[in-house]
């Protein structure tokens, strides 16, 4: 994962969990061992499945409803 200004990130379909499929617009859960969870808005996916994403402030569980509407 890239981490680029305006908290936006840029990642790989081979960095996510097996049979994740991106689609912009949905909200999804991300992080690594060192960070805790965020939750990110997809904002692209070009063909060489790279991942933009958006990571939203807050807590994953101030943004539950967004991940309900996935």
């Amino acid at each position: 994962m890239d981490m680029t200004t305006g908290r936006r990130l840029w990642t790989r379909i081979e960095d996510g969990r097996p049979g994740f499929v991106p689609v912009a617009g949905r909200h999804v859960t991300v992080g690594c061992e060192d960070a805790e969870p965020a939750v990110a808005k997809v904002v692209s996916v070009n063909a060489d499945g790279d991942i933009e994403l958006e990571i939203l402030p807050g807590t994953v569980e101030s943004h539950r409803d967004l991940l309900a509407l996935g």
